[in-house]
């Protein structure tokens, strides 16, 4: 009976070494001091069962490790081990052990009591192949027994990351580039799930990286426009251009979002902050610099921000008030009623000034203002001692100054005192 069990076990070796003829996951020795058979068999779950067990396991993880749970279709294999004694199948069942690193340890016995059932059923038959079956497809009754932990979670992703590029090489796809039927070998999927060849892929988008155009990188398939992942960009571009794709991403995510980030200003940093929460201008850079975001200086608490320039103020102020742009920022980094209590005195200022101007005249050599309460309007300045007229404001000779009023045809003829005795006649003496 045993040289009939001994053929049977060979005859069943040959039938799962021709099945899994192109793969490692079948291997099987005979010792050579008991004849005995062994070997391990390593079962892939169905791809279905796979996904409804990542599902309902995924669901009571607290975290995913970053790994999108809703697409895994491959599970790691589970190693089946198995030794067959010398009355196998006739009379004695195989010995076997399970191992898989997404089981736990009472799923693993749970299977190997319903493997000692199919024993009991099939019992005078070569088993290992129905023992196979049931690990491939019989697994989504025992969802409750499977315990994802984060060790398995990392083994989980990156099995079904190489499963799923094995299948992505054997096929073959037109590149939306250069429109060219490739090879998966030598293609990205990227996470659009568009496909096109690496080298042109790499070209265009390390042209873009190289002339610091970063907001331009997306998919190229026409009408997607998708940004690529940080996978994506790993896969078609080099290091050194990774490297810049995200420095020039990070300084165009700082710039375009001014109400959230800000530049440090201290010299040499290159660094950035984040805006205070409560606190709105105030902001503190990676680096530990503590400044306010509006005059781009040392915090200087709550306090409205010094104003250096107070015409340069003044006049960026008015034109906001007139344009109605910028109006709050301003009002915001000086306070409201610093730049209105400023605005008021400077238009005092303007009028006091407009009213000495219609009442005075400027000195044509030192340009003091000369206001003439009574008197001749020939003036000598106390400023720099010139003669000039009060009435025109011309220099007039120190030698005669009084020649002046006596040139006939004059805008000033005669009018030495005028203002002072009324209009003169040209009866009347100098």
């Amino acid at each position: 009976m045993e040289d009939e069990c001994i053929d049977y076990q060979h005859c069943e070796m040959e039938a799962l070494a021709a099945i899994y003829a192109d793969t490692s996951e079948f291997t099987f020795t005979t010792a050579k001091d008991s004849r005995l058979l062994s070997g391990s068999i390593a079962v892939e779950v169905d791809t279905t069962v796979s996904e409804s067990l990542v599902s309902m396991a995924a669901t009571g993880t607290d975290s995913g490790g970053g790994i999108d749970w809703s697409k895994v279709r491959y599970l790691p294999s589970i190693e089946l081990r198995f030794t067959l004694p010398g009355l196998y199948p006739l009379v004695d069942a195989p010995r076997i052990s399970l191992s898989c690193c997404w089981l736990s340890a009472e799923a693993l016995e749970c299977i190997e009591s319903r493997m000692a059932e199919i024993w009991r059923v099939e019992q005078g038959m070569c088993v290992l192949d129905s023992y196979i079956n049931s690990l491939r497809y019989d697994l989504t009754t025992m969802a409750g027994a499977i315990q994802i932990d984060t060790k398995a979670m990392e083994e989980i992703a990156s099995y079904d990351a190489r499963r799923r590029r094995g299948l992505f090489e054997m096929q073959t796809y037109t590149c939306m580039i250069c429109m060219e039927p490739q090879s998966g070998r030598h293609c990205v999927e990227l996470g659009c799930t568009h496909v096109h060849c690496a080298q042109c892929l790499g070209g265009y988008w390390g042209m873009l990286v190289d002339e610091g155009s970063v907001w331009l990188l997306r998919c190229p398939h026409p009408g997607c426009g998708q940004s690529p992942g940080g996978d994506d960009l790993g896969r078609v571009l080099s290091a050194e251009q990774v490297q810049r794709y995200s420095l020039l991403s990070e300084q165009r995510r700082v710039d375009m979002d001014s109400s959230r980030y800000a530049w440090c200003p201290r010299e040499g940093c290159g660094k950035w902050g984040v805006r205070d929460r409560v606190q709105d201008k105030l902001c503190v850079c990676a680096c530990g610099y503590a400044f306010c975001v509006c005059c781009r200086r040392v915090w200087h608490g709550p306090s409205f921000c010094a104003i250096e320039s107070r015409q340069r103020i003044m006049e960026e102020y008015r034109r906001a008030r007139e344009e109605g742009v910028g109006l709050a920022a301003m009002e915001k980094q000086y306070g409201k009623a610093v730049l209105e209590g400023m605005l008021e005195r400077e238009v005092a200022e303007d009028e006091s000034l407009k009213f000495i101007e219609g009442m005075s005249t400027a000195c044509p050599s030192c340009s003091v203002r000369i206001v003439k309460a009574y008197g001749c309007n020939h003036i000598i300045c106390s400023q720099c001692n010139s003669h000039f007229c009060y009435l025109c404001g011309e220099l007039i000779g120190y030698g005669d100054p009084l020649n002046h009023f006596r040139m006939a045809g004059s805008a000033c003829f005669m009018k030495l005192l005028e203002g002072v005795l009324g209009d003169q006649t040209a009866d009347d003496p100098l």
